[in-house]
């Protein structure tokens, strides 16, 4: 896992119970799989988007950690919860970290930085960034399965 969305929060989704709920308010795809206390330091989480299965984890890491990796960032103060989510690299993996992220800030209110963008979002715009992900996947799906194709079909020296 080596992808990362960093959610800054004053408070924390106790559960995937409790996440799966904001999930489905938004009427994202990620389901996650197991039932599980989010209150350990660390939590690997099992999920499915779009029908194919996702790992991801929470991990509690610390605000001096963020602001070390992203020195050009004006950070808040005194945010109370700060959560690294990793994910494997798969296109479903990446829409489902971006759902489960923009579901869990609408919940708690609070912040995302991504080390893609290296740029804090709020919630509404973690929620606009996942759903744009979910307009272009079927483009970038087909993109895939175009390169899969010349891969395969290319002659082997």
């Amino acid at each position: 896992m080596s992808m990362e969305i960093y959610l800054l929060t004053d408070e924390a989704v106790p559960t995937t119970q409790a996440w799966q709920v904001g999930v489905d308010a938004l009427a994202f795809d990620v389901r996650f799989v197991d039932k599980q206390s989010l209150q350990a330091g660390e939590v690997r989480l099992r999920a499915a988007c779009k029908d194919k299965p996702v790992l991801m984890e929470l991990e509690r890491t610390s605000l001096a950690r963020l602001r070390k990796t992203f020195p050009d960032v004006a950070f808040p103060d005194g945010v109370a919860c700060v959560h690294a989510l990793y994910w494997n690299k798969t296109l479903e993996g990446g829409l489902a970290a971006y759902q489960a992220a923009a579901a869990y800030l609408g919940l708690v209110k609070g912040l995302m930085i991504d080390t893609e963008e290296g740029k804090l979002k709020t919630p509404d715009g973690a929620i606009e960034l996942a759903r744009k992900m979910s307009a272009e996947m079927p483009m970038l799906e087909a993109a895939m399965a175009d390169i899969l194709a010349k891969i395969v079909s290319e002659p082997r020296n």
